[in-house]
């Protein structure tokens, strides 16, 4: 993988945005409309002979090509550690994996994705991850994925999740930049969200045999 620096580096502009999603931020921003969720993918998989890391770039290959063609692109990193690919700018991914489960989103615009597996969280964590009016509104683990989905989003670090504010009211949730649209999902015994800016993540996921995820890995996702 590669290093980007100069031109990749990190500007705040109520929350943290990488240099990869400016150009798609700023369009999103500019159209003013919510678009639908026709061109947003989720791919799930379960981890099964391969590690979680080798599972996770696994079925990143298997969604590349499904939606686009052809071998997975070179993948580089901003300074925090977002994956992008350099040479498709117009392609957006973010991954996750729990003990059980890899989750793949995929979009023409900027996407955040985290999945749990099922756990306890300490009162500790919780304190320091969210407040007293969000516990009265979410499940802990459901606003711990919203979290990490919106901070995967934004390309942001682990303290800046203590600045984050979820609201919702009914099913319809808010983030704290409230030109994102996060959704939650249940996926077996595991808890999921997506964040996205530009349009409502997809309202199902696509499951993907760990057999299937390999044979593209294994023949052009490299």
């Amino acid at each position: 993988m590669l290093s980007v620096d100069g031109d990749g580096r990190p500007r705040r502009k109520r929350n943290c945005v990488s240099t990869p999603l400016r150009g798609a931020l700023a369009m999103t921003k500019t159209k003013g409309t919510l678009l639908s969720a026709a061109s947003m993918k989720i791919y799930i998989t379960p981890i099964e002979e391969k590690t979680g890391s080798d599972a996770v770039r696994a079925l990143l290959g298997h969604a590349y090509r499904a939606e686009y063609g052809g071998a997975l692109p070179e993948i580089a990193k901003t300074p925090r550690g977002k994956p992008f690919f350099p040479d498709r700018p117009d392609v957006h991914f973010s991954l996750s994996h729990s003990r059980t489960h890899v989750l793949c989103a995929i979009s023409a615009f900027p996407v955040g994705a985290d999945i749990e597996s099922p756990r306890h969280i300490s009162r500790s964590a919780m304190r320091f991850f969210c407040s007293p009016e969000e516990l009265l509104l979410f499940d802990p683990l459901d606003l711990w994925v919203l979290k990490e989905s919106y901070l995967k989003l934004l390309g942001g670090t682990l303290p800046d999740i203590r600045k984050m504010r979820f609201s919702r009211d009914g099913e319809k949730i808010t983030a704290p930049d409230e030109t994102a649209f996060p959704r939650l999902y249940r996926i077996g015994d595991c808890r999921a969200a997506v964040s996205s800016f530009g349009e409502m993540p997809a309202d199902s996921v696509i499951h993907v045999s760990g057999s299937d995820a390999l044979f593209c890995s294994s023949f052009d996702c490299h």
